[in-house]
């Protein structure tokens, strides 16, 4: 997610993956961390970001940017020894930063953002995450109050906010399903990023073995979340995506138009194009209404010329 400065895991590292500097990291399954050096290495060789320094080392700071990933701080000890095994086959050491995160600690990414871990169950250490935006928002009880009286107070020195939290994104990683995807972080998240891997009725057993979400899990969590948006990855490579499509379409009911699949790149690609047509449409209308106004305005402009003008030749006529 570009404007928020992050990614969750790195299966694979793509072209887009690389413009963030701090990769969230949900646990260590390969499928999950695969794209990792990789991803430090064409960071740092196209350097991408500013000066920054080897953060194991006394080194003096090197050119480039040194990725970031964030992660469980079981994970921060072999993730440190998985990049020095690289080091003799690639005759040279690629910077990296390895950043451990405990449970309900939180990793700033920018200045009123943050992205929040949050512990889940999975068959390793694994953590799920959500990106907070913090806010001032004006108390109840100054809620009437005029702008000046307003000043006054904040001048007199009395607290007329109070600190928000609104949770932008959530991401549950692999996990089973739990009491922490109910909390607030997911339930008001404006997106959620869930992992569904089962969809087939005979396969809740891999679902619970795995420690994994069943696509009757996620119907019931879309009770609680409020997203306007419910994105799935994960998907099992048993299920085909016109399987996962109707079985979404027979389980989801009112909350189906929320839900969207990564994986369906065509459903992807419609949406898409329906979300330019109504943007190019918008801007066409508003285009449109400007040129109305402006003509308009040019008509009244016409019209007050033509009246001047009949005043001036009264004028003459009569002197």
């Amino acid at each position: 997610m570009p404007e928020l400065d992050v990614c969750f895991d790195m299966g694979q590292c793509t072209r887009a993956s690389l413009s963030a500097s701090v990769i969230a990291l949900s646990h260590a399954h390969m499928d999950h961390i695969g794209g990792l050096p990789y991803w430090f290495s064409q960071r740092y060789f196209q350097k991408i970001g500013a000066e920054t320094h080897l953060p194991d080392t006394g080194q003096p700071p090197a050119r480039g940017s040194v990725g970031k990933v964030v992660c469980h701080p079981e994970l921060e000890a072999p993730l440190r020894a998985m990049l020095r095994a690289w080091e003799p086959l690639e005759r040279q050491r690629t910077p990296s930063e390895i950043i451990p995160l405990a449970p309900e600690e939180e990793y700033q990414l920018k200045n009123n953002v943050t992205l929040r871990a949050i512990e889940t169950r999975h068959t390793v250490p694994s953590l799920g995450f959500a990106v907070i935006e913090r806010r001032s928002k004006l108390k109840e009880e100054f809620k009437d109050f005029p702008q000046e009286r307003l000043r006054a107070l904040r001048q007199a020195g009395t607290e007329i906010t109070h600190p928000v939290e609104i949770p932008l994104v959530a991401y549950t990683g692999d996990t089973e399903p739990g009491e922490f995807l109910v909390r607030n972080e997911f339930a008001k998240a404006k997106i959620v990023i869930v992992e569904c891997t089962f969809f087939e009725p005979e396969h809740r057993g891999r679902a619970n073995t795995g420690k994994h979400i069943h696509v009757e899990d996620l119907v019931r969590l879309l009770h609680v979340w409020e997203a306007e948006s419910v994105v799935i990855v994960h998907a099992s490579r048993r299920t085909t995506i016109p399987y996962a499509r109707e079985r979404l379409q027979a389980l989801c009911g009112e909350h189906l138009p929320r839900v969207h699949m990564l994986m369906d790149h065509r459903m992807n690609r419609q949406r898409y194009d329906a979300q330019v047509a109504a943007s190019q449409a918008l801007v066409a209308a508003r285009e449109a209404a400007t040129a109305s106004r402006l003509a308009e305005s040019a008509a009244a402009n016409d019209a007050t010329l033509v009246d001047e003008s009949d005043v001036r030749d009264a004028d003459e006529s009569s002197g």
